[in-house]
């Protein structure tokens, strides 16, 4: 198998800069959770196929990027921090209409929530198959910490 540090020396300069970037949105995100009310980082906009543009193979690339840096940078963020550093990248890359999807479930007996950034008809940073599990939250506010 292949080791962290061999796939890094693997990656082109695109890519190696895509994982910089993606650490830094990562821990600029981290600092936002801990600082701001959930409902107001994940606005549920409404979906509008108008709305979406940019390039695809970016946005898979960013994705990726994304998550090789919540595998194997410096922290393991949740899946909030990893949607909210996704969707900020793909805005500055002027790839529009990215939106954060929060869904609950009951599993086991247990009560679970996950996040995932949706582009168009395209989950990005995420298995499709996963988020299916997940009944979507249409009103956020409610997962406010106040």
């Amino acid at each position: 198998m292949d080791s962290p540090l061999r796939k890094l020396v693997a990656l082109d300069i695109q890519e190696v800069r895509d994982l910089v970037r993606a650490q830094l949105a990562l821990l600029r995100a981290r600092r936002r959770v801990a600082r701001e009310p959930i409902g107001a980082l994940a606005i549920r906009a409404p979906l509008d196929a108008s709305e979406v543009r940019g390039d695809a193979g970016r946005a898979h690339a960013i994705a990726r990027a994304v998550i090789r840096a919540s595998r194997f940078g410096i922290f393991r963020p949740y899946c909030l921090v990893q949607s909210l550093a996704l969707r900020d990248l793909l805005r500055a890359e002027r790839i529009e209409g990215a939106s954060i999807r929060v869904g609950v479930r009951r599993h086991r007996g247990e009560f679970q929530a996950h996040a995932w950034v949706r582009w168009g008809d395209l989950v990005l940073g995420d298995v499709e198959s996963h988020v299916a599990r997940f009944t979507e939250v249409e009103d956020l506010r409610v997962l406010d910490r106040r």
